[in-house]
């Protein structure tokens, strides 16, 4: 997922040196871990216990790459251009400070993070940077968002239970109460249309046809996408998008969203789903 980020960046976004400041939940979420794994391996590392101060930096690049990036690749591309730049703000600088913290103990791929960023008043290597400043980490974040992700995984072990693939919406799930942002994070994670206050976490299994033609339009999605990497083109590359007759009543009931959701400008009907570039210079 943290090529996702790159592919992106690569527009040329300058990386300040000071924090940045965001609202959004998961940016304050990996700010917040990175202040907590940056004093621990600072900890270690000034009373010398080497193989202490190495521990947090996996479970941290875990959470950075299959939780916050995972969940932020979406707002790289945004519509919303403040959130798409505090998404590629805030990635572009825990990468920078990240380059930094395990510059001691993993040289080399310090270097190869550091000078694939631009960061403003940038050294000839990491090595020549400066330890990164502490921080303090806003513990209560930190703990609604592993009660989140517990949420998350219950629902999804829940999912697997009844035999019910992760692309097929579902009416709702009840779980216990969390703010709004956070249960919007497990809305999108579970898919469901609702996320419900209650005591006992409950996943109503029930797929109507509304929801069953909601399903197969995630998996044409998903196939049309898989189309697109083999094609090997980029997220700002428009195609025109051939389907079958197979497809054909789901891609016009959700014609907007399909086309929006793939990168199409137009679709046509065809012997077989195929996607071709659309020139244009």
């Amino acid at each position: 997922p943290i090529c996702s980020f790159f592919d992106t960046y690569s527009e040329g976004h300058m990386i300040a040196r000071e924090a940045p400041k965001s609202s959004n939940i998961l940016d304050r979420y990996i700010l917040a871990r990175w202040y907590e794994t940056h004093a621990e391996v600072t900890h270690h590392l000034d009373t010398h216990e080497l193989d202490k101060a190495a521990r947090p930096i996996m479970p941290f690049l875990d959470d950075l790459s299959t939780w916050y990036i995972r969940r932020s690749r979406d707002r790289f591309k945004s519509d919303d251009e403040a959130d798409a730049l505090a998404a590629r703000t805030t990635t572009g600088w825990i990468l920078f400070q990240f380059s930094r913290l395990i510059a001691p103990m993993m040289p080399f791929l310090a270097e190869d993070i550091y000078e694939r960023l631009s960061v403003v008043g940038k050294k000839e290597s990491v090595h020549l940077e400066s330890w990164p400043d502490i921080g303090v980490a806003a513990s209560s974040i930190l703990s609604d968002m592993e009660e989140t992700r517990r949420i998350v995984t219950l629902a999804l072990e829940a999912r697997a239970k009844a035999g019910i693939k992760v692309r097929q919406p579902l009416a709702s799930l009840t779980a216990p109460k969390l703010s709004k942002e956070l249960a919007a994070i497990v809305r999108d994670e579970v898919n469901v249309k609702e996320v419900i206050e209650g005591t006992e976490l409950m996943l109503d299994t029930t797929i109507t046809p509304e929801l069953k033609d909601e399903g197969e339009l995630r998996d044409l999605v998903r196939t049309v996408q898989d189309l697109r990497k083999k094609a090997d083109l980029i997220p700002s590359d428009r195609i025109t998008l051939t389907i079958t007759k197979d497809s054909e009543a789901i891609a016009k009931k959700y014609e907007t969203e399909l086309l929006h959701s793939v990168g199409a400008a137009s679709y046509v009907m065809g012997d077989a789903l195929t996607v071709s570039k659309v020139d244009t210079r």
